[in-house]
């Protein structure tokens, strides 16, 4: 049984990765902004309420952070794998209706939130199993592949996790710890659209299939679903 956190565990690739995390018998801890009107993710609690725990998580805010952290602490003591998947997506837009407000706040959720929510449980993941920490990107933040205007928001904030993440494997504070950016292709959630190539369902066995082959051979890489190196 692994000790699992799963950052926006409310809807999407989260909620799922809750679920088939449960099924195969790991212990949860599932982050939300608003765990409150998560209506799935409580009725998995109903179901499992000795190996999920829900709180209130928000992966910009130190404040949170802290008290996520002390949450896991007292209920496991030990973080085996890490899931940071809490993203927003404001849409496109060009340069003359571009916000600033907006640049920062994607960049602050899908990039900054992500390295402090590994600040946070950095003491946790030293105690754990041969602990991951798995950074959910997307294709969006290749650089190399942008080869027609597609928008500023969304994709500098990927392109900035991925470079966090390459940080993050090479930070000497981690040494022991296996991190990856990982894109789980184009998924039918609220974010990906309904004409998008996989179901939840399929792109979350997809990525743990690969998480679970991961070895210190892939640290720091960008990977697809299929275990694939995708490029910068």
């Amino acid at each position: 049984m692994l000790n699992i956190l799963v950052t926006g565990a409310n809807r999407g690739l989260g909620l799922e990765l809750v679920r088939q995390c449960l099924g195969r018998g790991d212990r949860l801890f599932a982050g939300c902004r608003s765990p409150e009107e998560a209506g799935e993710l409580r009725a998995m609690l109903a179901d499992h309420p000795e190996r999920l725990s829900i709180f209130k998580l928000d992966v910009a805010s130190e404040p949170s952070l802290v008290q996520a952290k002390t949450i896991v602490e007292a209920e496991a003591g030990r973080l085996d794998a890490l899931f940071n998947n809490a993203a927003v997506n404001f849409g496109d837009e060009t340069l003359l209706s571009v916000q600033a407000q907006v640049l920062m706040d994607s960049l602050r959720v899908n990039a900054v939130g992500p390295v402090l929510v590994v600040k946070h449980f950095l003491s946790l993941l030293k105690r754990g199993r041969s602990p991951k920490v798995i950074n959910i990107t997307s294709e969006a933040g290749s650089i190399s592949r942008m080869r027609h205007f597609r928008g500023y928001n969304y994709y500098g904030s990927k392109a900035a996790l991925n470079m966090y993440t390459r940080s993050l494997s090479m930070d000497p504070d981690l040494e022991g710890i296996l991190v990856v950016a990982l894109h789980p292709g184009w998924v039918r959630t609220d974010m990906g659209g309904p004409s998008a190539s996989f179901s939840v369902e399929e792109a979350v066995a997809n990525l743990l299939h690969v998480v679970e082959r991961l070895t210190f051979a892939d640290q720091g890489k960008f990977l697809t679903y299929a275990g694939e190196e995708y490029p910068w």
